[in-house]
């Protein structure tokens, strides 16, 4: 947790309980005990240094928190290459939605397809990965929204605040829209797109099983 507080620094104000010990706690929790916000409460409390704030607190400061995602998450990418040196040759991109238990829409919770099949409301998370397979950068978009449109906001974010102009785009054929792969011919950028061979026309799928379409890197 050595540069917690650093990004606790960037976003502080005044605040009526340790915002620094809430968010070092929430992450033991996260690592040692995935589980709910109140559980990773209580097993704080089984920490060396029990928690001296209340689980009320640890909910408000979430808020605090998501306000300043774009932030931490820029921090924890800077930070995080003097452990292990990024490695954003290849960035992997791919959504997931989730659902709450409420009948009305509420906010960017939004009907919408959602994965599970469930009949409420829903928000999708858009998500980046290095090619170590590590998060890189993620952002919440209302359930509504179509997929394919929320990948150009969130590259156009890691291009600008990660310093990552030049990599390949992975995604499937479902993220692999015209306009998407447009936006990744522009600059140093390119893209692999996967695609379903039966849905493949028959001469572009016999083309693709050939292996002398094929290199092994090295050989």
């Amino acid at each position: 947790m050595k540069y917690i507080d650093v990004v606790i620094a960037c976003i502080y104000s005044k605040f009526e309980y340790d915002l620094d010990a809430v968010m070092t706690d929430l992450i033991y929790a996260r690592i040692l005990s995935p589980s709910s916000k109140r559980s990773s409460y209580e097993y704080a409390k089984t920490l060396l240094e029990p928690p001296k704030y209340t689980l009320d607190q640890v909910y408000r400061s979430l808020s605090v928190m998501a306000g300043e995602s774009d932030l931490i998450q820029e921090e924890l990418y800077w930070n995080s290459n003097f452990i292990h040196p990024r490695n954003t040759q290849i960035l992997y991109y791919d959504c997931a939605n989730y659902y709450f238990e409420i009948e009305a829409e509420d906010g960017i919770k939004k009907y919408g397809k959602s994965k599970e099949n469930r009949p409420n409301p829903i928000v999708t998370m858009g998500l980046f990965m290095d090619a170590d397979g590590i998060p890189l950068a993620f952002d919440i978009f209302p359930g509504n929204q179509n997929e394919q449109t929320t990948l150009k906001p969130l590259e156009t974010k890691i291009i600008r605040d990660y310093e990552c102009s030049e990599f390949i785009y992975c995604s499937d054929a479902g993220l692999g829209s015209a306009a998407n792969r447009r936006f990744n011919s522009l600059g140093d950028r390119s893209y692999v797109i996967s695609h379903s061979l039966k849905k493949m026309k028959k001469r572009r799928s016999g083309s693709s099983t050939r292996s002398c379409h094929f290199q092994v890197p090295g050989i």
